[in-house]
């Protein structure tokens, strides 16, 4: 996992630029509509960031600060402490491996909900897509499965996910001004979840 980190984040930068039309779109539905422009603005700067010779401790801190400084505001900040709590969490760890894995993705999903001021599932952003992914590989690894068997997990559940926030009504965020209106709208960050899990399945399975 080590060695393939710094091309990872680069394949899901790549997912996540080109999927700036469609984060734009969503949106416009339900907020200001700057979604795609700071995903793209974000991952553009990781890619100028990081180097194949970092750590992955120091990928990942790259990657959290490039996030930070580049898009600003709340994605900024929900993105970037997710990320560093990745980055926090492997770096303390001797060997990288399953365990350390999970619980990392388990501290960057509590520290995007801390970030996005307590967001539980539910609320109509990317913690309806985040959270179940993350448990769902967490629960994959710990059934047995591949990093492979386990990405697909994630990305089918992140899907879902993304896919549930169509019909709830937004609590969280410039969407809940809208109240019902925001029913029958996909929430953009949750679909940027989709895409992140998506690349890296097909990372993992390529």
């Amino acid at each position: 996992m080590e060695k393939n980190l710094y091309d990872l984040i680069i394949h899901i930068a790549d997912a996540m630029i080109e999927a700036e039309p469609l984060l734009t779109e969503y949106d416009s539905a339900l907020g200001d509509g700057d979604c795609g422009q700071g995903m793209k603005a974000g991952f553009t700067a990781v890619k100028q960031s990081i180097n194949k010779e970092d750590s992955p401790r120091d990928l990942l801190k790259k990657t959290a600060m490039a996030m930070i400084s580049a898009i600003g505001g709340t994605s900024g900040a929900i993105y970037g402490t997710a990320f560093m709590k990745l980055s926090g969490t492997i770096g303390q760890a001797e060997t990288i491996d399953q365990t350390v894995i999970c619980e990392a993705l388990v501290h960057a999903l509590e520290g995007a909900k801390m970030r996005g001021e307590g967001t539980v599932v539910g609320d109509k952003t990317l913690v309806d897509a985040l959270e179940p992914a993350v448990y769902a590989f967490k629960d994959a690894m710990e059934a047995g499965k591949s990093y492979k068997e386990a990405a697909v997990c994630a990305r089918e559940a992140a899907e879902k996910g993304s896919e549930s926030t169509i019909q709830m009504t937004a609590r969280k965020g410039r969407a809940s001004y809208l109240g019902e209106r925001s029913v029958g709208h996909r929430d953009a960050g949750s679909y940027g979840i989709a895409v992140l899990c998506r690349a890296a399945e097909q990372y993992l399975n390529h």
